[in-house]
């Protein structure tokens, strides 16, 4: 886990954060996957309420 952060930190472009585990990333991956597939089922609404100046 040490090196990975190490790892981590070295990069050009260094992530905010970094997620440990297969287990980590699975349920993160589904958390972020539900969040944007709430967020498109609110897009035609969120493009309704637009206006031009």
């Amino acid at each position: 886990m040490v090196k990975a952060m190490i790892y981590s930190v070295d990069q050009q472009d260094a992530p905010k954060r970094i997620t440990i585990g297969s287990d980590a990333y699975d349920s993160i991956h589904q958390a972020l996957s539900d969040r944007l597939k709430e967020l498109e089922s609110q897009k035609r609404l969120a493009f309704s309420t637009d206006f031009t100046v």
